[in-house]
């Protein structure tokens, strides 16, 4: 029931009190006419006064046995609440009128039941209705005086309580009015000013405890932010060690490779020389064999061998070297002379293991020109972009990886654009693509990094991302650099 009042929703939930209320009265209304006619012998109508009693007490099982039957409604209406509530004030002030008439009239103290039901309808009630049913309260009482006092109706006194009767007395009539009117008035404003009171700091109870819950969500779904982002940053944090530890370990595979490279030259010049003596032993001896392999087999192979094992040595050199310029501190400097073409192909190089079991395009622009920027943080964007390209078309079997550059714009532009083939993205996560630590692969430790970097990145080289993608055909990125900061 959010939209309704706390009136309205007392009034819903406390309308059947006065069922239990009227319980406790009929209970109250019987010891005292017992006491009253058999133990203070007061004479009065009993047959009268047990009819009334006999009427509340049929209308009040009507109302116990309706409301035990609306306790399976799903939800009360606020209408009918409003009309059981009228109806069962107006029964019972109607029963309490003639339960006056029948036991003395205005000479009954009985009269100040009629502030019960004043302070009850103040609780379910507005102020305007309250005052309403008062004012029909008191007609009703003056009515009783009134029309026994005029003798349209018999009169029955309170023998043995009050001798002689005053129903006739008219300043005694107009005293008792006059303090029933006083007392009701009173009675009224009281409790409805009360009733208002505790109803306001009940209205900020529950707004202080609906703000608290609210504050209470957010900073669990916060707490549960920052707990995931920790994660987060603690695998960056990973990933950045395993950078400066990449960086050392190339640093260290260096020095034998130059070892190598510098030796198989030596090897390669020595079997050079070598082959011609061996050449004139194998004239003379037919059976020549050098390692266990016959002599013409080792002298077609043994060259083969070592042009092999120089040119790993010179790949494994490159590897390195590209290591060490992608793991190198970067100071944020944005004055490097940087050949996008160059950059791509020592990103391929590095990330080589990754995109080596798909077919991999590339169609390369010559004579783009050299920009102004840093070659670590480009580079970075390719590796970043392949990375992903690669993860997004694993599971398909005519995976492909396209890379183009290309001047746009009339030459005002160089644009790289990096292309795959796989499932494509939904507009949620295409919306969300750069925002830093979303990922959509946390299940093999993606870190929500790499997009926001690169963002960044083009942002900070003064260009700017198209991302085209449709679902099931695949994803292409666009870095779009202005040749306006290029080195002519």
């Amino acid at each position: 029931m959010p939209d309704r009042s706390l009136r309205e929703e007392e009034l819903l939930v406390r309308v059947g009190w006065i069922v239990k209320v009227r319980w406790l009265f009929l209970a109250v209304l019987a010891v005292t006419i017992v006491t009253g006619r058999y133990a203070f012998e007061i004479i009065f109508p009993v047959d009268k006064v047990l009819l009334v009693w006999a009427v509340i007490f049929l209308y009040n099982v009507g109302f116990s046995l309706y409301y035990r039957y609306r306790k399976s409604a799903p939800v009360p209406d606020l209408t009918v609440s409003r009309i059981e509530t009228y109806l069962q004030i107006g029964l019972d002030l109607l029963a309490l009128t003639f339960l006056i008439h029948f036991t003395g009239g205005g000479e009954n103290p009985y009269i100040y039941f009629y502030l019960f039901h004043a302070i009850l309808a103040s609780m379910l009630l507005p102020r305007a209705e309250v005052w309403f049913l008062g004012f029909v309260a008191y007609c009703m009482f003056l009515s009783v005086v009134a029309l026994e006092y005029y003798e349209v109706v018999p009169h029955y006194p309170l023998e043995g309580l009050f001798t002689p009767s005053r129903h006739w007395n008219l300043p005694f009539l107009s005293v008792v009015s006059l303090g029933l009117l006083i007392t009701l008035v009173i009675t009224i404003y009281l409790s409805c000013s009360i009733v208002n009171s505790l109803r306001l700091r009940e209205k900020n109870l529950v707004l202080t405890r609906n703000m608290l819950e609210k504050k209470s969500g957010e900073l669990a779904e916060a707490n549960a932010k920052l707990v995931e982002r920790q994660k987060q940053l603690v695998q960056a944090e990973k990933l950045a060690s395993m950078g400066q530890l990449v960086s050392g370990i190339a640093h260290e595979i260096n020095n034998p490779i130059q070892f190598i490279q510098g030796n198989m030259q030596i090897l390669r010049e020595a079997i050079r020389d070598i082959l011609p003596v061996l050449d004139e032993k194998e004239g003379n001896d037919r059976g020549l064999k050098i390692a266990r392999l016959p002599y013409q087999f080792f002298r077609e192979q043994v060259p083969v061998l070592l042009k092999d094992m120089a040119d790993g040595a010179v790949r494994i050199g490159n590897i390195v070297r590209d290591l060490k310029t992608f793991a190198r501190r970067d100071e944020g400097r944005l004055d490097e002379k940087v050949d996008v073409n160059r950059v791509v192909e020592a990103a391929a190089r590095l990330v080589h293991n990754k995109i080596k079991r798909y077919r991999v395009e590339q169609s390369l622009a010559e004579g783009l020109p050299s920009l102004k920027g840093s070659l670590i943080q480009l580079e970075q964007v390719v590796v970043n972009t392949l990375i992903n390209a690669a993860e997004a078309v694993e599971d398909r079997p005519d995976a492909c990886i396209r890379i183009a550059t290309r001047l746009e714009d009339d030459g005002r532009q160089v644009c790289l654009s990096i292309s795959d083939n796989g499932p494509g993205m939904t507009d949620e996560v295409k919306d969300r693509l750069f925002d830093p630590f979303f990922t959509t692969k946390q299940r093999i430790g993606g870190t929500g990094l790499g997009m926001s970097i690169t963002y960044g990145i083009i942002k900070e080289h003064g260009g700017s991302i198209e991302v085209d993608t449709r679902l099931g055909q695949g994803t292409t990125f666009h870095y779009i650099l202005p040749v306006a900061r290029s080195i002519s």
